[in-house]
């Protein structure tokens, strides 16, 4: 992937974070950010932004960084099965 797309990537989850974290405490702006993530990003592009927080010069606010660590987190656990039997 390129860099430059990346940093598109990087730049909207910026733009994201500002958005939704105003007038919320953190671990809630954080939750509604991770929650934006997981509904209307493709998962490439999940993939993308997760592999930005093994570089250093990543420049993901705090708040998109938490976002995107709680993704990743998320997205590593074992689909749970839920229900009837379960």
């Amino acid at each position: 992937m390129s860099l430059h797309n990346d940093a598109q990537l990087i730049r909207m989850a910026n733009q994201i974070a500002a958005n939704l974290g105003g007038g919320r405490d953190e671990e809630s702006a954080v939750a509604a950010i991770r929650r934006h993530l997981e509904t209307f990003w493709a998962r490439p592009m999940k993939q993308r932004l997760i592999a930005g927080l093994e570089r250093e010069d990543s420049e993901l606010v705090p708040l998109a960084r938490q976002a995107t660590q709680q993704l990743a987190e998320r997205l590593s656990e074992p689909a749970s099965v839920t229900g009837p039997g379960a």
